[in-house]
């Protein structure tokens, strides 16, 4: 969180010093660019996070891998197959004793609804919820606290200065979400690919020689700026040059950042989204949708449109009347085939698979493919994977099947099985995922009562 103001600490804000070297608050957003603290990775470049969320859980035997903690061996459980070509950027989290996931939705089970799963949405991301009447039938589960995303995305404007960073998009959430802007206050995602491809990519980008000149005037900028707070520390105490130096550091990692930035950024490249005019409300048309949005995901990203994103594939109410036909499964509905559990795990697993295949794995290779620096941007992303239950059949919101990939920047050690002796709740594994993005002064998300993280599990 933004540490309060004081007297003491204003002295030496960034507004402060610019007025007191007699320089105009314009050049206070080259201060503040993206670079600091809370925005990059040890690398210099951008972090990222994406959720992406469906409904209905999983099949376990075709999801968790068996045997011990350690490297991913081939093959991949049949789900996730699709990610085999970048298991080495996987990191599954199992029991250390049982075919589940370690991850518990604490705060659905306090308010008396274990078995509440078609309401979690709120919960997925923000860790804290109310309910009316705090029974796992009423769907009126509303989040008492902003999700990660828009924690992320707060973060990068009131710490870098950037704005706009937050991106919710959805293919048939039908009111449903997993970003909430605050209590009580949801996200509305975007649903309409021709308007978000607009709103994204519908202004002509800057030239090379455009880009080119930019960055050889803020770096003329940042040498006057960096010099003067040079002479201004001089005369200063330790205490107040310490101060001090944290800006000087956010400008050399600037620095440091255009100059590698001519050869080192990904390029960006808008998605095709063709055939225009197509009717979303047609299920016919929903892989379509699905591959249209996980483009646009990706390219958001690694275009720098989007920092903090969330998807939602489908309302938190079961996906009623989801059929999939392309997989030669016209009925009964997703829903349907879903509360048959284990009788129909054939069907159900296809479908799992083919959301990971549709989506996950579309969104995954477009970050793989983009170079950044000696890595790529999927290096420096958390793609966080989530469900609102456990499986079908029980609606438990126990064991939920949360799924992690990409570096985070080299906070997450991936291409393994992490194994829990015991349940944890998922605020720990959303606190980690804010110390993964740079917000290392997080305690928390949500409830605090469920104060904590798990970050030695995920980083060593």
């Amino acid at each position: 969180m933004k540490p309060p103001m004081t007297t003491e600490n204003a002295k030496y804000s960034r507004r402060a010093i610019l007025k007191r070297l007699g320089i105009g608050a314009g050049f206070l957003p080259l201060l503040s660019t993206g670079w600091s603290r809370g925005a990059t990775a040890a690398t210099g470049y951008p972090l990222r996070f994406i959720g992406i969320t469906w409904t209905d859980g999983i099949c376990p035997p075709d999801f968790y891998p068996t045997g011990a903690a350690g490297p991913l061996s081939a093959p991949l459980p049949f789900s996730l197959t699709p990610l085999a070509q970048w298991s080495s950027k996987l990191l599954l989290m199992r029991s250390a004793t049982k075919q589940t996931s370690p991850i518990d939705i604490n705060v659905m089970i306090d308010l008396g609804a274990p078995y509440g799963g078609h309401f979690t949405y709120p919960a997925l991301f923000t860790g804290a919820v109310s309910s009316p009447n705090g029974t796992d039938e009423v769907p009126t589960v509303t989040a008492t606290a902003p999700s990660i995303d828009q924690m992320i995305a707060d973060n990068l404007a009131s710490r870098a200065g950037l704005a706009n960073t937050q991106l919710n998009v959805g293919c048939r959430p039908y009111g449903s979400s997993t970003s909430w802007r605050s209590g009580g206050i949801k996200n509305t995602s975007q649903t309409d690919p021709y308007k978000l491809f607009t709103s994204l990519f519908g202004m002509t980008d800057m030239t090379a020689t455009q880009v080119s000149a930019l960055h050889a005037r803020r770096k003329s900028v940042l040498d006057f700026v960096g010099g003067e707070l040079t002479n201004f520390s001089k005369n200063l105490g330790t205490d107040d040059k310490v101060k001090v130096q944290s800006h000087l550091d956010s400008i050399r990692a600037l620095e440091a950042q255009l100059q590698s930035s001519g050869m080192s950024t990904p390029v960006c490249t808008p998605p095709s989204i063709t055939p225009t005019g197509l009717n979303f409300n047609a299920i016919t048309n929903y892989p379509a949708h699905v591959t249209f949005m996980a483009d646009l995901v990706a390219a958001a990203v690694i275009c720098g449109k989007a920092r903090a994103v969330t998807m939602d594939l489908i309302d938190n109410g079961g996906g009623n009347s989801l059929t999939f036909p392309w997989l030669n499964i016209p009925s009964p509905d997703f829903h349907a085939i879903a509360h048959q559990g284990s009788t129909n795990y054939d069907q159900k697993s296809v479908i799992d698979q083919w959301f990971y295949q549709q989506c996950v794995a579309e969104v995954v290779s477009k970050l793989a493919a983009a170079q950044e620096g000696n890595g790529t941007v999927l290096d420096n992303t958390v793609i966080l994977v989530a469900n609102d239950m456990n499986e079908g059949a029980g609606h438990y919101v126990g064991n939920i099947p949360y799924l992690l990939i990409g570096g985070g920047g080299g906070f997450l050690k991936t291409g393994r099985l992490v194994t829990f002796p015991k349940q944890v709740p998922n605020n720990y594994l959303l606190t980690s995922i804010l110390h993964a993005m740079g917000m290392t002064d997080m305690t928390g998300v949500g409830d605090p009562k469920y104060a904590g993280d798990i970050d030695a599990q995920l980083t060593t």
